[in-house]
């Protein structure tokens, strides 16, 4: 029996499965967040919280604990987009998903670019 061929045919099949590994990996992280997320929004000289709930591919806005809009979202890699009603915020994702930071806003969220909302 040649080693060589062995070697080889050992090696390939090792790189092989490490693909499907970090394949299944990827595949099994999360694309959805779960739970609140609140953030302090201010105005002038009043301070509103704003909390944001995260169900699926569903998200559900609260201000000051009152439930105001139902939307949805979009999350690619560590971009957030929210959508409620005609109103979109665009935010980024912190690596453990504890917090995002609005980027970009239209709508009432335009006075919330720059706010960091976290989990509850």
């Amino acid at each position: 029996m040649d080693l060589s061929k062995l070697n080889k045919n050992w090696l390939i099949g090792g790189v092989v499965a490490l693909i499907v590994v970090i394949g299944a990996v990827v595949m099994m992280m999360p694309k959805h967040l779960d739970g609140a997320y609140s953030g302090e929004v201010s105005f002038l000289f009043i301070k509103n919280t704003d909390t944001l709930t995260f169900k699926g591919g569903e998200v559900t806005e609260h201000a000051d604990g009152d439930k105001t809009r139902k939307g949805t979202y979009t999350l690619k890699g560590d971009q957030l987009e929210i959508k409620l009603g005609i109103e979109t915020m665009k935010a980024t994702l912190t690596s453990d998903k504890k917090a995002f930071t609005i980027d970009a806003a239209s709508g009432d969220f335009a006075l919330a670019k720059g706010v960091t909302y976290t989990k509850k």
